[in-house]
Formats: C-alpha cells, sequence, structure tokens
C-alpha cells in the first residue's frame, strides 16, 4: 500500500510528463526520483 502511494505520488509530481496514463508505470522516472529522495535523505543524515 505505501509502494502504491508513493508511485501515485511520484506519477503526479514527475516534472518530465509523467501525467499521460496513469496505469502505465515509467520505470525511470520512478528511478530517478528514488535515487534523489535517497541522496537528500542521505545528506541530511548525520555524520558521527
Amino acid at each position: 500500500m505505501a509502494w502504491d502511494s508513493k508511485r501515485q505520488f511520484l506519477i503526479d509530481t514527475n516534472p518530465f510528463g509523467g501525467g499521460g496514463d496513469k496505469d502505465k508505470i515509467d520505470r525511470k522516472a520512478v528511478a530517478k526520483e528514488a535515487r534523489m529522495g535517497f541522496r537528500v535523505a542521505a545528506m541530511g543524515r548525520k555524520k558521527d
């Protein structure tokens, strides 16, 4: 369920034109957004 919500969020907010077919997943765009999110999360962590 969480993955479906994340997928729908990425489709809705995709600046690269993901607003076309809602049922067809663009795996490259989702992967790019996920990598970007992981980088931001990693930068925000405390470094001990």
